[in-house]
């Protein structure tokens, strides 16, 4: 407990430090770090009530030292639908049949992610801020690849050194062992899925900054973290994020082509050569691939359990117009007692292996399309930002719309919704792509402006000369040459 204690201290003074001596919006790419970061084992309970988990101790910071902030104030986009997605899940709750898991997880949703959105939003100051904190979580995420290669191939995990905690699958503290799979990294979070999301999202962010970064240091930083996310992405053995992550390449390959598309070419080599020089790479993908194919495998029922979910949800939700409208009530799902068949064999569903299923489900179907509305507005904006664009400004606009697309297609098949380290990467990215084209705006009429400015000032510079002088005194440019002089 006094390690927790310890690092939660420093994580508080650290933010604090940050912005007294570089100012609030500085601080965001040092919260960035610390929430992608920091394992949900490094919490403080209290007893009866409630956990202060430690991107919450930092939340809690970031929301006093906004007393120290002087940016100006700019609407925040997408706050209507996040109001409303908030009221339905509280709504669905009040109706819930596990109602105090509900009303808890919708606090922990709002709390957690929508209070840090805003705080991204609004916050956030110049382009090359949102640039800082991308940099912050590609930062972090490096840090946590560095733990997933020492528990890969030293075989112990940095989470031995915190508090157990029971989390929705397993209990912490010790190697992930999959009978199917061996051992599969997780670093600082809960499941190995979790963090090969989480890398499946940044990769794409580390390519991206390896471009545009003028920093030799930070550009060999986010190339040494960039090995060592592709061999922790490796190690997780989670098929969706591969899947994710080849389908982030692809779409940055075909719209990035002039810019990050070069850095995918020479990450697609560099895996080309290490399949050659160690084939047992290329074979432990392949068989992946065949066992998840093969139909009777462990690897393909869980892969087929994904399929199952949707037909379970919309058995249940047809049971009463009530639930087929507000759900069973967020969190509610292990408490449903859900029996399905998976080749024939009838099995329990203890637990929703896809977040599309599980809002289904526990906030019916108004629910799913309420969070339809939200992911959906934000993916279109991107994509319209990307088009009114020109380049190389509009490229970043990919790197947004990428980020989305995986926790998306992620979302199909894995519970990666209200929980984890990742999701704050993905409410911090979209806070980002929100704020991104009004910030560049500001900074290109700034620059019109100056420039019009230095130009202004040119011509005063030139009549104050001795040559534009004896112009102006001798009258030989005329009343209305002396007054453009001047």
């Amino acid at each position: 407990m006094a390690l927790v204690v310890f690092l939660n201290l420093v994580a508080v003074v650290a933010l604090v430090y940050q912005c007294m001596t570089h100012g609030f919006s500085r601080t965001l790419p040092l919260a960035a770090f610390f929430f992608v970061v920091f394992p949900d084992e490094c919490k403080l309970q209290i007893p009866g009530l409630f956990d202060l988990t430690p991107q919450r101790i930092q939340i809690i910071t970031l929301l006093l030292l906004t007393a120290t902030a002087k940016t100006p104030r700019r609407v925040v986009a997408l706050s209507g639908a996040m109001v409303t997605l908030a009221a339905w899940w509280l709504l669905s709750a009040a109706v819930s049949v596990v109602f105090l898991a509900s009303l808890k997880s919708v606090l922990s949703q709002v709390l957690d992610y929508f209070v840090v959105y805003y705080l991204f939003a609004r916050y956030i100051s110049s382009t090359e801020a949102i640039k800082d904190v991308l940099f912050g979580i590609v930062a972090g995420l490096t840090v946590c690849s560095v733990f997933g290669v020492i528990e890969a191939y030293a075989q112990w995990t940095v989470l031995s050194i915190f508090p157990a905690v029971a989390h929705r699958f397993t209990v912490s503290g010790g190697l992930y062992l999959d009978k199917a799979r061996g051992l599969r990294v997780q670093s600082t979070y809960a499941h190995p899925i979790l963090f090969g999301s989480a890398l499946a999202m940044t990769i794409p962010i580390a390519l991206y900054l390896a471009r545009v970064s003028k920093s030799t240091v930070r550009k060999m930083v986010i190339w040494v973290g960039l090995l060592l996310m592709f061999a922790c992405i490796f190690k997780t053995a989670s098929r969706g994020p591969w899947m994710a992550l080849g389908g982030a390449c692809a779409i940055l390959f075909a719209f990035c082509w002039r810019g990050v598309g070069r850095n995918i070419a020479m990450v697609g080599a560099l895996a080309l050569a290490v399949m050659i020089v160690r084939p047992g790479v290329w074979e432990t993908i392949a068989n992946h691939y065949l066992t998840t194919v093969d139909g009777h495998s462990y690897e393909a029922e869980s892969y087929l359990y994904r399929y199952e979910l949707y037909r379970l949800a919309g058995q249940e939700l047809a049971r009463s117009p009530l639930r087929a409208v507000l759900g069973y009530g967020p969190q509610s799902f292990p408490t449903l007692g859900l029996v399905g068949t998976i080749n024939g064999r009838t099995m329990a569903f203890a637990s929703c292996d896809s977040s599309i299923s599980a809002l289904l489900i526990e906030t019916g179907y108004v629910g799913l399309a309420i969070a339809t509305f939200l992911f959906g507005s934000a993916f279109v904006r991107m994509v319209r930002d990307y088009l009114s664009l020109s380049w190389p400004d509009s490229e970043i606009c990919v790197i947004f719309a990428v980020n989305l697309f995986v926790f998306l297609f992620e979302m199909t098949n894995v519970a990666i919704l209200g929980w984890g380290q990742q999701n704050f990467i993905l409410w911090v990215v979209i806070a980002l792509a929100m704020s991104y084209p009004a910030l560049l705006r500001q900074e290109q009429a700034g620059g019109t402006q100056n420039r019009t400015q230095d130009t202004a000032n040119s011509k005063y510079s030139w009549s104050e000369t001795h040559f534009g002088r004896l112009l102006l005194e001798t009258g030989s440019t005329g009343a209305g040459g002396a007054q453009w002089l001047r």
